[in-house]
This record gives structure tokens, C-alpha cells and sequence, in this order.
């Protein structure tokens, strides 16, 4: 409910556009299974880790649709940025001279808004990738991204805390989490590898809580 008003209150003050446009879209029923939701899995690699200063480098996103994960849909975008990468190049493998030759956010903002449409916003530890998210559209738009979003993280350290599981240090991190659930490891740190790695993690947790067919949406939300 809370959701819906903040999208409400929003679309009544923006000009029409791409966020306009996604925010008049109706929210996915909280009571449909997971398979027949569509939900777009979302990495984005950074400058730092401080959504007020810093800056997107790249963005991957992996949709899984009627509970299948859409490789040939993936899309990885570099982003052009202002100044340098500086120390973040030793996370992301991404140098000064990639980002120059990026796209600009704004003309790469609008293709993931409309992928987000229809779909719900997956990531891993989402609040961070939200924080630049909402930036990025406050930015671009006036306005933050409003949109139903599923967070693995939460979903497994969930999952774990039911079975009385301990979980070690650094043991809720993505590539910890994927040999957990018996899933091969992936490159870290890159965009479209993390957003795959995320897409895969949240079918092998939606799987262990009875299947895409039996879990609803409701269930997986934050």
C-alpha cells in the first residue's frame, strides 16, 4: 500500500516520460507465484560505495520470465562518468579509458525503466544498487525508482535463520551463497556476471521454498 501512494503522489508531479511511464504501471498482484511474475536480476558496478557522491560504472540485468532465466535479453551497459574511476578500477576491472568511451546515464536510464515496467527489480543486497538507482532517476527525473524489489540477501539470510543454519563471516555474500545452494562460481564484480549470479541464486532459493510454481510473490518481497 505504502508503495503504491508513493508511486501515486510521484506520477502526479512528473512530466511525461520514461519514470512517469513506469510509474503508472500497475503493481504485479502480491498473490501471484513467482512463475508467473517477470523480474529483471540487476548488478551495478561504482566509483565507491556512497550513492551521493559517487557513480555508476556499468549495469548488467538478466530477466526471468515464467520462471526461466532470458539470456539472449541480458544487456551490459558501460557508463561514461565524470572524472576518474581512481581506486574502484582494482574492484570492477574497469579503467578511465572504458568509461570515457560509455554511454551517458541518460540515454541508458530509459531502456532499464521500461525493462522494470513490467518486472520485478532482483538484486543482491538491493539497498545498495536502490541507493545509486535513486539517485540516478532523482538525477535525471526528480524523482526516485519506485518499483516491488526482491533482495536475495534477505531471501536466504531468511531461508537460513528458519533451519537454525549459522552462517559464517562473509558466509551471505553472493559467491558464498551460490556454493551453499551448489551453484558453479561466476566471475565476481562484473556487472551482467553478478546479475546472472543473482538471477541464478533467487531461482535456487524460490526452488528450495517449494518452486516458482508454489511460492508467491508476496513471499520473496521485501
Amino acid at each position: 500500500m505504502r508503495l503504491a501512494l508513493q508511486r501515486w503522489w510521484y506520477r502526479r508531479r512528473l512530466p511525461p516520460g520514461p519514470l512517469r511511464t513506469l510509474l503508472e504501471a500497475p503493481l504485479p498482484d502480491r498473490a501471484r507465484v513467482v512463475a508467473a511474475t517477470s523480474f529483471l536480476a540487476l548488478d551495478l558496478e561504482t566509483t565507491g560505495l556512497d550513492a551521493r557522491t559517487d557513480q555508476i560504472v556499468s549495469i548488467g540485468s538478466v530477466p526471468i520470465v515464467e520462471g526461466r532465466i532470458r539470456l539472449a535479453e541480458a544487456r551490459y551497459r558501460v557508463l561514461r562518468i565524470d572524472g576518474s574511476v581512481n581506486h574502484s578500477a582494482t574492484i570492477h576491472g574497469l579503467r578511465d579509458r572504458d568509461v570515457q568511451h560509455g554511454e551517458a546515464l541518460e540515454d541508458v536510464l530509459p531502456g532499464l525503466l521500461n525493462r522494470l515496467t513490467d518486472a520485478v527489480l532482483l538484486a543482491h543486497h538491493a539497498p545498495f544498487d536502490l541507493g545509486f538507482l535513486n539517485a540516478a532517476c532523482r538525477r535525471c527525473y526528480g524523482a526516485p525508482l519506485l518499483v516491488p524489489v526482491a533482495d536475495t540477501l534477505t531471501l536466504a539470510r531468511t531461508a537460513l535463520h528458519v533451519r537454525g543454519v549459522s552462517v559464517p563471516r562473509g558466509g551471505f555474500r553472493l559467491a558464498a551463497l551460490r556454493a551453499r545452494y551448489g551453484l558453479p562460481p561466476l566471475q565476481a564484480h562484473h556487472a551482467l556476471a553478478d546479475a546472472l549470479a543473482t538471477a541464478e541464486l533467487f531461482l535456487a532459493l524460490v526452488a528450495h521454498q517449494g518452486g516458482a510454481d508454489r511460492v508467491r510473490l508476496r513471499d520473496v518481497l521485501r
